[in-house]
């Protein structure tokens, strides 16, 4: 290691300055004298590790394991037992270490096939795309990991949540154990689906039915939103400088991720001095940063709700039920039998077994329950092997394959200009995501580029037909199965996507350089800048907020927001463009636009309403004198924001898949309009009485589930909505996004508030620059950095984020020495 050879060569220097000294001269020689060097200690990792205020890890390496390693081993000092169940999960063995209350059947098969290494397989068909230095990144990473375990014990792990101390299912684990897990987190858009794990399950074999049960009715809205994974979100503005006052580039990301477990975020910086050099916030277990900046640029993303997979119905052969025809040839269907462990509650351990089918792109799925749900009337034509048909349906997923993210990311962070930035994503290893970045030279960049299948708007039109087109049309492009009889039905092939993957390559894909700027909140690319749309492109790229389509409140007040700022009428500084300080006053602005586009319209119902003369009043009355007080705001002083987050649940009920956007236009006073589609729809038309009554209804529905869950409605919002740590309440701002609000949080009700918060505003943080070399970034992380209550990080950004406040990220070497907490800590192994 370059440190050593530098100890060695100060060592032999030492020894040659004193055989030169003057005291040496009078010493008695021989010519068999000899001066023998110490051995000198080789080490396959070095790292040095040194925290700043609130517990953030720097650790500087001289090559890509030492730099793994390091990160690895503080990932475990604050999140240790989160990473090791998540590979339990990974490994498909959720069942046999937790049980039937703690696992889940359909993820250990699922996994167990997909992550089968039993063979070499991973290693032999993924693991051998990836370059030398990523394979030591990552093998680094779980040789720190290990060395924090054999250091503390098993017995000894602190008690979190989840807990995993002196459990039977923690061990050391290999490279490999990683892979495995980050495999599973590409295919969270996909395979790992909830509803997509079910269909490939119900593929029972030639001669079955694909149904178990009757399933439950579901909108399209509903299997809409379990195809677009839209629990997760995200809010991201890159400025240039031509909105900047400063004439720098700025950028906010905001990822809405979970606050807890698979997708939380660890914030760290990452240095091998000359080569990478990057800050920000890794997903918890993964070795590189993901959302962050360096000394020139930073970048986010947000997620996008573009196709993943796409379904192709086979025709069989009649003669054998597991061969399909292709081109009037026929090809294999091949069986792969799957076997695993169940811990029982006795302490015993039954097998079970379950057989899949391949075909020559992926794996054979059932769509009977999920057609049964949308329309009973159509189920029979998708049950049995064979179907009525005579056919079956199979799936190919985009992101089976794609092992790529890990060295993407990382070029990204090596990126000093938006277009080196968005060189590195040509490589499409960005699973489900937007992407936008900006530079200290004032450019902007936003791009949706990851892996969507080729498939084009006119290849859809020629290649699903039949039955198949209905179901296209029921669920809103959701679910696509083409023409699996012809190969040109196949994904395409450009030349700039990686080999053999039918994807979308770079120059297909919808971007943008801009000096102005650009917004995404989890609507299509179509107005990431409305000045510039990005149009003519299939919905595949995004079949939720696709062109002509109604936007979220989100993406609405984004645009409002970044519009009244650059025209200074935003009251956060009197003059037009962005600094650090009004981006990050619009980040915790905490406006409720639902409230902006709807309330005055509620309160004249509420005031033209005869309430009968009762006390205590109706609660619909209730709710009405809570909300003619209201701020419209979900800060944590701010009453009555339980009340209009229940009556918009209430009022929104069964519309759109993605955060309850209102897509019943005769509910809307002014419809939404294509060609003014940030500014429509609004207001509630009272002309109609139905939605008077519907109003009405939806306050009384508000009222009932807050008195069921006994919350006050007038008590101040940091009250009700709080993250509990060690027994103390922490104000939490922000609000639920579906009904506009820019900061949001995803908490559900219960007895005593919003005290479950599942996920939504994360690791945020504001970056800009300025002459100086080093970049001004102001971050947060809401969780705070670790999940063991006996850390002083378990709680502390928590509480700064409570208070609207942000950590200043130390970066160059002075301002990382002037905010350490704790001496640098050499790492070697």
């Amino acid at each position: 290691m370059m440190k050593t050879q530098l100890q060695l060569l100060l060592l032999v220097l030492s020894v040659g300055l004193m055989g030169c000294s003057d005291s040496d001269s009078d010493r008695d020689t021989s010519p068999d004298d000899t001066i023998t060097e110490p051995p000198v200690e080789e080490f396959s990792y070095d790292a040095t590790l040194t925290r700043t205020e609130y517990g953030v890890p720097h650790i500087v390496a001289e090559d890509w394991g030492s730099l793994g390693y390091g990160h690895g081993y503080v990932f475990a000092e604050d999140n240790y037992c989160m990473l090791m169940e998540e590979i339990i999960r990974a490994s498909g063995q959720s069942l046999e270490f937790f049980g039937e209350a703690g696992g889940s059947e359909s993820t250990d098969f699922v996994f167990s096939l997909v992550n089968n290494n039993s063979d070499g397989q991973l290693e032999e068909r993924y693991l051998s795309q990836q370059p030398q230095y990523i394979l030591d990144l990552v093998a680094g990473y779980a040789a720190g990991y290990n060395r924090y375990l054999r250091e503390t014990g098993v017995d000894n792990l602190p008690e979190t949540d989840p807990d995993c101390r002196g459990a039977d299912w923690v061990r050391e684990i290999n490279a490999v154990d990683l892979w495995k897990y980050f495999r599973r987190i590409q295919l969270q858009g996909s395979t790992d689906q909830g509803i997509v794990r079910a269909a490939i399950l119900d593929a029972k074999g030639p001669g079955q039915a694909g149904a178990s049960a009757m399933p439950a009715p579901v909108s399209a809205a509903d299997l809409q939103r379990a195809f677009a994974n839209a629990d997760k979100g995200s809010n991201a503005i890159a400025l240039g400088r031509d909105a900047t006052q400063t004439g720098s580039g700025m950028l906010l990301g905001n990822p809405h991720q979970p606050w807890f477990g698979v997708g939380s975020w660890y914030q760290v910086h990452l240095t091998i001095p000359g080569e990478y050099d990057a800050m920000g916030a890794a997903l918890k277990g993964f070795p590189k940063i993901a959302i962050g900046f360096n000394k020139d640029m930073a970048w986010t993303h947000t997620v996008s709700f573009a196709s993943r997979f796409t379904l192709f119905e086979l025709k069989l052969n009649p003669d054998d039920p597991l061969q399909y025809q292709v081109d009037g040839e026929f090809k294999d269907i091949v069986p792969e039998e799957v076997t695993i462990k169940v811990a029982m509650p006795d302490g015993s351990f039954e097998e079970r077994t379950h057989t899949f089918y391949h075909w020559e792109y992926g794996l054979i799925v059932s769509l009977a329950s999920t057609a049964g749900g949308i329309a009973p009337e159509f189920a029979s034509l998708f049950d049995g092997w064979p179907t009525p048909q005579g056919t079956v349906y199979a799936l190919r997923d985009a992101n089976l394959e794609n092992l790529r993210g890990i060295e993407m990311w990382v070029n990204v962070g090596k990126s000093s200009t938006v277009g080196e930035f968005a060189d590195a994503l040509k490589v499409i290893g960005n699973p489900l995501f937007h992407s936008l970045a900006a530079d200290r030279n004032g450019d902007a960049f936003y791009g949706e580029i990851s892996a969507i299948p080729n498939v084009t708007e006119k290849k859809m039109e020629e290649c699903i037909v039949g039955i198949n087109a209905v179901v296209r049309s029921l669920t809103n492009n959701a679910i696509l199965a083409l023409d699996g009889t012809r190969s040109d039905c196949q994904w395409g092939a450009d030349a700039d996507a990686p080999q053999d993957s039918g994807l979308f390559g770079f120059a297909s894909l919808p971007s943008f350089f801009t000096t102005e700027y650009a917004a995404n909140s989890n609507d299509s690319y179509w107005l990431s800048n409305p000045e510039q749309p990005l149009e003519g492109f299939p919905t595949t790229m995004g079949f939720i907020g696709h062109e002509g389509q109604q936007q979220n409140l989100r993406t609405q007040i984004t645009h409002e927001m970044v519009g009244q700022r650059l025209e200074g009428t935003d009251g956060f500084d009197a003059s037009p463009g962005f600094t650090l300080s009004s981006l990050q006053q619009l980040m915790y602005a905490n406006r409720v636009f639902a409230a902006d586009l709807t309330l005055d319209d509620v309160l004249t119902v509420c005031t033209e309403t005869a309430w009968p003369e009762i006390f205590p009043p109706p609660g619909g009355k209730r709710a009405c004198d809570v909300l003619s007080q209201w701020d419209r705001l979900a800060n944590i002083d701010s009453r009555g924001t339980q009340v209009f987050t229940e009556f918009w649940k209430a009022i929104s009920a069964g519309g759109a898949a993605f955060e309850n956007a209102v897509t019943d236009q005769s509910l809307w006073f002014e419809d939404f309009d294509p060609t003014r589609a940030l500014e429509t729809p609004k207001g509630f038309d009272l002309s109609l009485e139905v939605n008077r009554e519907r109003i009405l209804s939806a306050l009384t529905t508000a009222a009932n589930a807050l008195d069921a869950a006994n919350v006050a409605f007038d008590a101040p919002w940091g009250e009700v909505q709080v993250l509990l740590r060690n027994g103390i309440d922490v104000p939490i701002h922000g609000g639920d996004g579906g009904m506009g609000v820019f900061g949001a949080i995803s908490s559900g009700l219960s007895d005593g508030g919003y005290r479950t918060i599942g996920g939504g505003n994360s690791y945020i943080q504001t970056v800009t620059w300025d002459e100086s070399d080093c970049p001004i970034a102001d971050a947060i992380i809401t969780t705070s950095q670790s999940i063991n209550p006996e850390s002083p990080y378990y709680s502390d950004q928590s509480e700064l984020y409570s208070r609207k406040e942000w950590v200043r990220m130390p970066f160059c070497d002075d301002a990382i020495e002037a905010n350490r907490i704790t001496e640098p800590l050499q790492l070697r192994e």
